[in-house]
């Protein structure tokens, strides 16, 4: 898979500018923190950053007689602490999926085997993915660690949802934003694709793929890997066929026959979408788009916004989660849209 055959594997391969100059600016200071806590939506790097982080401070070259540096370099890639990380096998590095194991006993076990002393490396780092997910209970165990952290022990907890992380884990942590990625970013991050599979894409298809992804890097490495198999030669037409792309004029026809009342064109909109296999996702975020550029005016010309466009906002935005587990996506964006018509 493209995703994880193009992973960032070091700090310059980092395809997010601000994360890249974290990043660079711990390397310079020398100055490791005992937790880091990474924030943003999925597909954007969090875990492949984790790693890039547990090679930083386990990697010999960042080591003098047995102490870390004052300025860290990137890791080397082949001495035993880079390789076995990045193969998965080191046993001092490890990844936690807190959605199923989130309960207090598990943490208590970490607790109970990260005061031990490392197995191999200078570090023990623990990777804590999707953290939110942890118990109120499992939480207060693992503050006590944050607290009083053992010299020789790292975290890394990773979240989409920060909000529901306890301030009191936050304010122990560093952290370090995963915004999505903006046009050039994602390009960067394709054209490293392109070129290692030799692929025969120009810059306009490139372009129609990058506008199209929402800032993910995982999807544009997905989609991109779709286009490879199934083209020889991948044109911007080709491109927008796979994301089944709607224009603007569609998604406006869409708003004005909600805000005249008119359900049946909706539905009528609606049933041609879904016969050119529109992409559900894409299109809540250009209504969501549209709607943000109408609030934005209405407040700079009258000082006020509109209730029926905040509270469709508001709707548009928790459908996403019901569009992803329907067994008919378009459905649940149909119901918001013909309701509030």
């Amino acid at each position: 898979m493209y995703y994880q055959k193009y992973r960032s594997e070091k700090v310059a391969d980092l395809d997010l500018v601000a994360v890249r100059s974290a990043f660079g600016t711990m390397m310079d200071s020398g100055k490791d923190a005992h937790a880091y806590l990474f924030v943003g939506p999925r597909g954007l790097g969090k875990t492949s950053a984790a790693r890039i982080l547990a090679r930083l401070v386990n990697c010999e070259k960042n080591y003098s007689k047995g102490k870390l540096n004052k300025k860290l370099v990137e890791p080397c890639g082949e001495c035993d602490a880079c390789v076995s990380i990045k193969k998965g096998s080191a046993v001092d590095v490890m990844e936690i999926d807190a959605a199923s194991h989130r309960g207090i006993d598990d943490i208590r076990d970490l607790r109970e085997r990260i005061n031990l002393a490392p197995a191999v490396l200078p570090k023990k780092v623990y990777i804590i993915d999707e953290v939110h997910m942890l118990t109120a209970e499992a939480f207060n165990a693992l503050l006590k660690t944050l607290e009083e952290p053992p010299e020789h022990a790292m975290f890394v907890l990773a979240t989409t949802e920060a909000h529901k992380v306890p301030e009191t884990i936050v304010s122990r942590c560093v952290r370090i934003n995963f915004t999505k990625a903006t046009m050039g970013e994602l390009l960067t991050c394709l054209r490293r694709a392109v070129a290692g599979e030799g692929l025969k894409i120009d810059d306009e298809a490139l372009m129609v793929l990058a506008s199209g992804l929402d800032g993910s890097f995982r999807e544009g490495h997905k989609l991109l890997e779709q286009l490879a198999n199934r083209y020889e030669v991948i044109t911007a037409e080709k491109v927008r066929e796979v994301l089944s792309t709607i224009g603007n004029d569609r998604v406006e026809a869409l708003l004005s026959a909600v805000d005249r009342g008119e359900a049946p064109v909706v539905v009528k909109l609606m049933t041609d979408l879904e016969t050119e296999g529109i992409e559900v996702v894409n299109l809540v975020t250009k209504l969501l788009i549209l709607l943000q550029a109408r609030l934005r005016g209405e407040v700079e010309n009258k000082g006020l916004i509109s209730r029926s466009d905040s509270r469709l906002v508001s709707r548009l935005v928790r459908v996403v989660k019901q569009v992803k587990i329907s067994p008919l996506p378009l459905l649940p964006l149909e119901m918001v849209l013909v309701e509030a018509a």
